[in-house]
């Protein structure tokens, strides 16, 4: 085998290395940022939680904390709480949006 036709190959699993590590740093950096507002929003729902709603437990749906907290918060911190779980929501979304580009771009290539 030649070596300029080895270089070549190996000048492009560099290539695609590289791009593989920027992906998944970006995966990451979307990853932990959506977690941690998602749990800060539902750590300040169960914070303020209004004293006529029975306490969070098992009967309680983690989505419907997230989604409609104003059933469960006093109204306070309302605004706080949305921006939070808004923000966890879209960066989980840009995370898992990474992780189907990537899977796209290794089936395709």
């Amino acid at each position: 085998m030649p070596a300029s036709f080895s270089f070549v190959i190996h000048g492009e699993a560099r290539e695609n290395s590289k791009s593989m590590i920027t992906t998944e740093n970006i995966f990451f950096i979307l990853l932990f940022p959506g977690i941690l507002a998602l749990l800060a929003g539902v750590g300040l729902t169960r914070f303020y939680w209004r004293w006529d709603i029975p306490p969070y437990g098992r009967q309680t749906r983690f989505l419907n904390v997230v989604f409609h907290p104003e059933k469960y918060a006093k109204d306070a911190p309302l605004s706080a709480i949305r921006i939070l779980n808004l923000t966890g929501v879209l960066f989980l979304a840009g995370a898992v949006c990474i992780s189907a580009y990537e899977i796209l771009r290794t089936i395709l290539t």
